[in-house]
């Protein structure tokens, strides 16, 4: 496998070329400081894209091509990264080795036209697919409250900070309806023009594309991000939140967080930590919360490296919540006492290399890869492994004891289990 990076004067190339798929995957990004205020527009750009062009208006029209490019597929996701937001397009499709001569070529125009030959007239986008669009958008985020583990992290990161890492990622509702289809289209100028583009090819690669993105790319200079991507969470009063909601069961959420990690731990060392702690089936909390006191239905850790923070969830019942949160803290200060037995951390570091392991088995897990060693500057997977084999009980000791509880949020269930 080999990566190479390519700068642009108006956007980055980044190709990874390998013959161990008969695919060929395309990730577009268009990389952003991220405002609180544009979130849902870029948003809303991100799902109309992909829905409707000038050269083809309809969804019917969208899936005759990808039948005829092969069964192409076709997706868009925008999504918050620390201080950045990204709207990502990405495709799928059979090397033209497997299929026909320059169907590669006409496989990556065919995205190409989607998102730079936009639906546009009159400086407005359509209105009839504008409409759906936005329907949908507003349908996604009315049914926030229904989901119980999405509405408890979006209370309890609010509750933690007022600053990115509080900031909706589906977007709010009452910036969706100042949208109209002009001011989309400005915005849409405004995206095309003044965000970082990164393209990221990974496959069988021979031909050179550069001149096909030179054709459609044409803001007219290449914008480099300047600020890190990770986050610095203030710390305040540790607090408990409650909410009552009409569920059976209730949502409970901790965040454990440290304004003194280092680079190694916040990167290395806090993984294995959440593995430990909350990382599957021999972890503590699964072991001695839901197993041996049947206190809750699920409980697991998982951890961030843009954020460090350690976010724990729980679903219990609501007159189980002191006893949970004792069980909890029990687990965190057995961590912080050292006692972690040398089987714990074999099978956290096992987990953990098996999932560096399992990234080069997809084109979209490599392609992520590359992406978090240049917007991160995380290590690539082979090296992953390598620093975290180096990691000592010490080392998790040590950061059990800089960490510090942050917020708890607990969405109550007021029904009645049968």
């Amino acid at each position: 496998m080999k990566y190479q990076k390519i700068v642009k004067d108006n956007y980055n190339l980044h190709l990874i070329n390998t013959d161990k798929f008969k695919t060929v995957n395309v990730k577009i990004n268009f990389k952003k400081e991220i405002k609180k205020d544009e979130i849902t527009i870029r948003n809303f750009i991100n799902d109309l894209l992909i829905n409707t062009s000038k050269k083809y208006k309809t969804f019917r029209d969208i899936e005759i091509e990808t039948q005829e490019l092969y069964n192409l597929g076709i997706s868009s996701f925008p999504y918050k990264s620390g201080n950045y937001h990204i709207v990502s397009f990405h495709e799928s499709f059979l090397n033209e080795k497997y299929t026909e001569k320059g169907m590669n070529k006409k496989s990556i125009e065919f995205m190409l036209e989607l998102i730079f030959n936009p639906n546009i007239c009159d400086d407005k986008f359509d209105s009839e697919m504008f409409n759906i669009v936005k329907n949908n958008i507003k349908d996604d985020l009315k049914s926030i409250k229904d989901n119980p583990r999405r509405y408890s992290l979006i209370k309890l990161y609010e509750a933690i900070s007022d600053g990115p890492l509080s900031y909706h990622s589906a977007g709010y509702l009452e910036d969706l309806n100042k949208i109209t289809e002009k001011k989309l289209c400005s915005y849409y100028q405004d995206l095309i023009t003044n965000n970082q583009i990164d393209i990221f090819i990974i496959g069988n690669l021979v031909d050179d594309y550069t001149e096909l993105f030179d054709k459609y790319i044409k803001n007219k200079n290449n914008i480099l991000d300047k600020k890190s991507h990770f986050l610095d969470v203030p710390f305040s009063k540790y607090k408990e939140i409650k909410e009552e909601a009409k569920f059976k069961q209730s949502h409970l959420c901790m965040t454990l967080s440290s304004d003194k990690i280092t680079d190694f731990e916040r990167k290395y060392v806090l993984s294995l930590y959440s593995i430990i702690l909350g990382g599957g089936t021999n972890s503590k909390l699964f072991t001695n919360v839901r197993e041996k006191n049947s206190l809750c239905y699920s409980v697991s850790s998982h951890s961030s490296i843009i954020t460090g923070i350690v976010t724990i969830e729980a679903g219990i019942n609501a007159s189980n919540y002191n006893k949970a949160i004792s069980l909890i803290k029990k687990e965190i200060d057995k961590i912080k006492a050292g006692e972690i037995t040398d089987e714990e951390i074999k099978q956290a570091k096992e987990i953990y290399i098996s999932g560096c392991k399992e990234i080069t088995d997809s084109p979209v897990s490599i392609i992520n890869n590359y992406l978090s060693y240049e917007y991160l500057s995380y290590d690539l997977a082979q090296d992953r492994i390598k620093l975290i084999k180096k990691i000592t009980k010490k080392d998790i000791i040590t950061l059990a004891n800089k960490l510090k509880y942050n917020k708890t949020f607990m969405l109550e269930g007021t029904l009645e289990n049968e």
